[in-house]
């Protein structure tokens, strides 16, 4: 009886093993957007000294976590080009691209400079919308 069970459970393990996980992160780039978060009412105060902002992105909170800091936000725009303005506005203002990638609907751009390195983490929300979490840490 015992092997039966555990037979069972390792089959139904291995049967929902492709759902959740690495998806669970990607947004609905086909959906139509509904009204974005709420912005910050003041600038971001965590993060990295000199470090730049494309045009077409709000922020909406910022978090210490130990030594890092999580700034959130969105871009306006779909993930294809939020991704090419972070590499673009990292690379002039002098922020090193340490690793990029992007995926249909999520990319990272990690950095190096302004005494921190971290990562710019962009998810396609909706169609219209790119989620953005900056996380950083000094260097």
């Amino acid at each position: 009886m015992t092997l039966r069970l555990l037979t069972l459970a390792v089959a139904v393990g291995l049967a929902t093993a492709g759902c959740g996980g690495e998806g669970d992160e990607e947004g609905n780039a086909e959906a139509a957007c509904d009204t974005p978060p709420a912005a910050m009412t003041a600038a971001p105060k965590l993060l990295p000294d000199g470090f730049p902002t494309p045009t077409d992105v709000t922020y909406t909170s910022e978090a210490q976590t130990g030594p890092s800091t999580v700034v959130e936000g969105y871009y306006n725009g779909e993930i294809d080009s939020a991704y090419d303005s972070y590499k673009q506005v990292l690379e002039t203002d002098g922020y090193s691209i340490t690793k990029s990638e992007k995926e249909e609907d999520d990319a990272e751009v990690n950095f190096a400079g302004g005494s921190s390195t971290g990562q710019v983490k962009l998810v396609q929300e909706c169609a219209d919308r790119t989620t953005v979490t900056i996380t950083s840490r000094p260097e």
